[in-house]
């Protein structure tokens, strides 16, 4: 008898050892990604963006937030290139990502009452889950280069929209290596 018990009692606490196995993909804390070093990617080193003057600051993409709450001097002061671009099934940033997210942490600790919101995106290949992490990973890495420039992390939050929020809907390479971004959406009005 003191056998089974103790058998039902293994069995009860495997058990509930698997229910703590779910795993929700974007809640809790975003795993490490590690040190960001250069990566030789000829999908994003060749994509050079549009700058500011070629991208409505009021819409980073379809569902993206835009620009908001900043004054003319910040507006003036922004960096020529809003967002990053990852190569395939990457969220590590390449020497061009790191000289633009260079340039954006700079405008923030040149603008301290500056917030940035970090959205990630994918390419419309693979399933809705995984873009959704892939999304967190790349807004992750850029966040965690803010942070090692100097950038208060209180001033940084990240989103994923996955493969949901794209630039170009065409089903070729070029259009692909455009939606694999990170979006930087200011916003002014920090207190910290």
């Amino acid at each position: 008898m003191r056998h089974h018990q103790i058998w039902i009692a293994v069995a009860m606490t495997g058990a509930l050892a698997l229910t703590g196995c779910a795993h929700n993909v974007g809640s809790g804390k975003p795993s490490t990604v590690g040190a960001v070093a250069p990566v030789n990617s000829a999908a994003t080193a060749g994509y050079n963006g549009e700058g500011v003057n070629g991208q409505d600051l009021n819409a980073n993409g379809p569902i993206g937030g835009g620009n908001s709450g900043l004054t003319a001097a910040e507006l003036a002061a922004l960096p020529q290139q809003l967002r990053v671009h990852f190569g395939f099934n990457s969220e590590s940033m390449d020497a061009h990502a790191q000289q633009i997210a260079t340039q954006n942490a700079q405008f923030m600790v040149n603008h301290a009452h500056v917030k940035v919101r970090l959205e990630g995106n994918t390419d419309d290949r693979g399933t809705q889950e995984y873009n959704l992490a892939l999304g967190e990973r790349r807004a992750e890495t850029v966040k965690q280069f803010l942070e090692a420039q100097g950038v208060n992390a209180a001033r940084i939050s990240t989103v994923s929209f996955g493969k949901d929020n794209p630039l170009c809907t065409t089903n070729d390479a070029e259009c692909w290596a455009k939606n694999r971004r990170v979006d930087f959406v200011y916003s002014g009005g920090y207190n910290g």
